[in-house]
């Protein structure tokens, strides 16, 4: 392919559509338009194309869901079949809390991790034989994460973002989850020259936040696309991509 190929999890909607419309309309990249049915992510495609600047060639659905194993394992195959390789991954797919109200605090949890970290584990181990056999020059893997899982964020009296003014309990634990996952695939994977990186979008009106926010998705997803696609690798391994310039002060 000419284009750099990119799979981007939970792109029809809020973040993840923004970060593909962003990178759809430099014309460099081909987006494998992840979404848990095809239905939806068929729409956000259609809804991207009505964009006359993007493409329509350079879109792909993918019926991908974090919390299905057989899902994933298909996914990968209909890239392999289709493209041979993966030279972009993004897992953006993400849930704040568990939809059903009477689960138990267990079963809150498990459900929070199902999608955040268990299912970017797999998506990782089930798409890197596709990112070691891809050519492309700066291969990487992005994982979407809050500065709201940083410990002095969560401790902090004074900040917005902190516990006493957000509990949010799940949420943050599963992306301190993710975040020990990035450190871990990324010192792994260096030796590889494919690399691993957080990016904090920060706090934006989505869906996923109730459509409040400080930011609105566009700004968000340009934390995204620097991650995925900006910076020296070698300087960005460890690092949490966000505009901020203090870790303390990442919200979302």
């Amino acid at each position: 392919m000419s284009k750099t190929l990119v799979l981007i999890t939970g792109a029809n909607q809020g973040l993840g559509y923004s970060t593909a419309e962003q990178l759809a309309e430099t014309g460099k990249y081909h987006i494998l338009l992840g979404a848990r049915t095809k239905s939806k992510a068929e729409s956000a495609i259609k809804q991207l194309v009505s964009n006359s600047t993007i493409d329509s060639s350079a879109l792909t659905p993918l019926v991908i869901d974090a919390n299905d194993d057989a899902s994933i394992t298909a996914a990968a195959k209909s890239v392999s079949d289709r493209f041979g390789s993966l030279d972009i991954l993004i897992n953006n797919a993400a849930i704040c809390n568990a939809t059903d109200p009477n689960l138990s605090l267990r079963d809150s949890f498990r459900a929070v991790f199902e999608t955040n970290v268990f299912g970017v584990a797999v998506i990782i181990d089930t798409f890197l034989p596709l990112l070691r056999a891809s050519k492309y020059h700066d291969r990487r893997i992005v994982n979407v994460t809050t500065g709201m899982a940083q410990m002095g964020v969560a401790y902090s009296p004074t900040s917005e973002y902190g516990a006493r003014h957000a509990r949010l309990p799940e949420y943050r634990s599963s992306k301190a989850a993710l975040n020990m996952l990035t450190a871990v695939e990324g010192v792994t994977l260096e030796k590889e020259n494919i690399l691993v990186v957080s990016t904090s979008p920060g706090y934006c009106r989505t869906n996923f936040t109730g459509g409040y926010g400080v930011k609105d998705a566009g700004q968000g997803a340009m934390n995204i696309i620097r991650a995925a696609t900006e910076g020296d690798p070698k300087t960005l391994l460890g690092t949490i991509v966000a505009e901020e310039c203090r870790v303390e002060d990442i919200g979302w």
